[in-house]
């Protein structure tokens, strides 16, 4: 069951009496425990790689054409999923659809700093299409999906996006999960009036574009509801550690503005701490010495005793790898918080929960999507046999993003099927700007879109690491009360 909860107030009304409906009017989730949170599945992507572009063609085994329906379906009419005319026949007037084919276009970060994230992203929505594919997929037109590695390089990202457009000719964006890239294209999608449908929702542009559709919750958003989830859990106090690129720097300014509210004091009452880090940071000795020392000194000025530099809460508003370098680091040193320590999406990772003292300590995480661990779901068992038929039973079917890019595709079809087989990208944006009450493959609470709001995915589920290494959902879903603040 997935009741949907209406949006949280939009402007003035930022208080902590309506932080506390928002989380105590949160939907009902299963609180499940599953063995074995240890497989693999930090893996890069598959396809024919020339220099640093893939392209993946998918299963061709399915999708065969269609017969052609009855006549009187134009390209320039309403959509109408029920339309047949355009089966088996080139629709006039579009781009990247020919009878037998729908060409769609993405970029993936499968190399690079953020690879253990964005890398096996490509499983998730390559998985959907072969699904799709062998189910003779859109009218009778399979899809195949031409993407480009960037290496989370923004300028590369916003290349490669151009070739898409205007060399390979593809109808429209996929998923897009390298998010640097799609937020220096931003602009550029938006004069070509090229469509992204089902991004990861990471950074606040992708809700803000008219161009792009995202599954996923935002940091912020993310971070709101990490600071919610603290508060109730006894939380008065915590560290900040950030990582210096656009996702992070978004996090860490949406704790520092938003925290006042949720906890009703001044955030110099509530911070003790903040260190800044990069991607290539290789010794976070010094990060927890910084920690230690500034919370012992909030500690003293606060009149906080033991003065001991251990904050109640440290926030990681990190990639997967630094936090595992933070968790060596912080065992070498005996080091653990109050309360407890942990982040959002990046963070639920199997190869996070693998780590010793994550599991000792037990670290938080969350998702914008009902994970596998909750496993009363069929969507989700459905996903995860998907997955698994195609990339074996190692896959980290538990990294949100890999489940992002699963349910970006299901998003994708789903707007073309209901665009009808007459289809242009025209149809494509007005289908997405009225789906409501729509969760992508089962994956999510019910989402609904409109022409300039797309904060339509606004809620995390939180787990925490077991001593067994596994993945705990031990909260209902959490709503932010100001999507876009």
């Amino acid at each position: 069951m997935r009741p949907s909860i209406p949006r949280g107030a939009k402007t003035a009304i930022l208080s902590i009496s309506m932080l506390l409906v928002a989380s105590a009017c949160s939907i009902q989730a299963p609180d499940v425990i599953l063995s074995g949170g240890n497989g693999g599945g930090t893996g890069g992507t598959t396809g024919v790689t020339t220099g640093s572009a893939a392209t993946s063609t998918g299963v061709t085994t399915g999708g065969t054409a269609g017969t052609a329906g009855t006549a009187g379906g134009t390209t320039g009419a309403a959509p109408n999923a029920n339309d047949t005319s355009c089966v088996g026949k080139v629709p006039p007037g579009t781009t990247g659809v020919s009878a037998t084919e729908i060409k769609l276009g993405s970029t993936f970060a499968a190399s690079g700093p953020v690879s253990s994230i964005s890398g096996p992203i490509f499983k998730g929505v390559q998985s959907y299409y072969n699904k799709v594919n062998a189910e003779a997929g859109v009218f009778g037109r399979r899809i195949k999906l031409v993407w480009y590695d960037d290496g989370w390089d923004a300028q590369k990202g916003k290349s490669f996006i151009k070739k898409l457009v205007e060399q390979d000719r593809v109808f429209v964006l996929s998923v897009v999960p390298s998010s640097n890239g799609l937020d220096a294209a931003a602009s550029y999608l938006e004069s070509k009036k090229m469509p992204v449908f089902g991004t990861s929702g990471l950074i606040e542009s992708q809700f803000k574009s008219p161009m792009q559709w995202p599954v996923g919750t935002s940091t912020r958003s993310a971070a709101r509801i990490g600071l919610i989830d603290a508060k109730n859990r006894g939380v008065t106090n915590f560290a900040i550690i950030w990582l210096d690129l656009l996702a992070g720097a978004e996090a860490k300014d949406a704790i520092v503005k938003s925290a006042p509210s949720i906890f009703g004091k001044p955030i110099a009452d509530l911070k003790t701490a903040e260190r800044r880090v990069s991607l290539s940071e290789t010794d976070f000795g010094p990060v927890w010495a910084t920690i230690q020392s500034d919370t012992a000194g909030w500690q003293r000025d606060h009149h906080v005793s033991p003065a001991d530099g251990r904050p109640d809460f440290v926030i990681f508003a990190i990639d997967p790898t630094n936090t595992i370098k933070a968790m060596n680091a912080a065992s070498q040193k005996n080091f653990q918080p109050r309360k407890g320590w942990g982040g959002g999406q990046p963070l639920f990772l199997n190869v996070v929960a693998g780590h010793n003292w994550a599991r000792k300590t037990g670290l938080f995480a969350g998702s914008s999507y009902y994970p596998p661990q909750v496993g009363n779901v069929p969507a989700v068992q459905d996903y995860v046999r998907t997955v698994q038929k195609y990339y074996g039973s190692s896959v980290d079917t538990t990294n949100p993003f890999l489940e992002g890019g699963y349910a970006g595709a299901a998003m994708t079809v789903e707007i073309m099927k209901r665009s009808g087989s007459c289809l242009t990208r025209e149809k494509t944006i007005e289908v997405a700007n009225s789906l409501t009450n729509y969760s992508p493959a089962g994956l999510t609470r019910p989402l609904s879109y409109r022409a300039g709001d797309h904060y339509a995915n606004t809620s995390y589920l939180i787990a925490q690491v077991q001593p067994d290494g596994s993945w705990k959902v031990v909260t209902d879903w959490i709503v932010d009360p100001t999507p876009g603040k």
